[in-house]
């Protein structure tokens, strides 16, 4: 499962997974994405503990601002996939909907699936400004 991370994460999480293998990933990016999916610790001889989901890997910042080590970086994959697997499948809970628009109005009824009656759908109106609104 690929999880939600916002825009600088998720381009060093994509760089991680990239195939080929990226050249270019800095490690301030790569810590900043793990501390957003993981819990990471510096211990004290500089070397960083991440776990998630019952996985933990160790890791040794190399002094370059970028992943140098192909290995490293099949590392935090391997990591990424281990733990991630371990997380549940999330299921999108909905409702369907059946909207009908023409050149006056969009009308919108809710649907549930074989041998159902649709429900009408009233618009909000707490202003009570109903002149306003269309009713189906």
């Amino acid at each position: 499962m690929k999880p939600r991370l916002s825009g600088s994460h998720q381009r060093a999480y994509d760089a991680i997974f990239r195939h080929p293998a990226a050249r270019n990933l800095a490690w301030k990016d790569v810590r900043s994405m793990l501390g957003a999916l993981a819990e990471v610790v510096e211990e004290p001889n500089g070397s960083l503990k991440i776990t998630r989901s019952g996985e933990t890997l160790v890791l040794r910042p190399s002094l370059d601002k970028n992943v140098a080590e192909i290995k490293e970086l099949m590392e935090i994959r391997h990591f990424l996939e281990r733990s991630g697997a371990a997380e549940s499948e999330a299921v999108a809970e909905g409702v369907h909907l059946l909207v009908v628009i023409d050149h006056r109005q969009a009308r919108v009824y809710k649907t549930d699936l074989h041998g159902s009656v649709p429900q009408r759908i009233t618009p909000y109106n707490p202003g009570g400004f109903g002149r306003h609104l269309h009713y189906v």
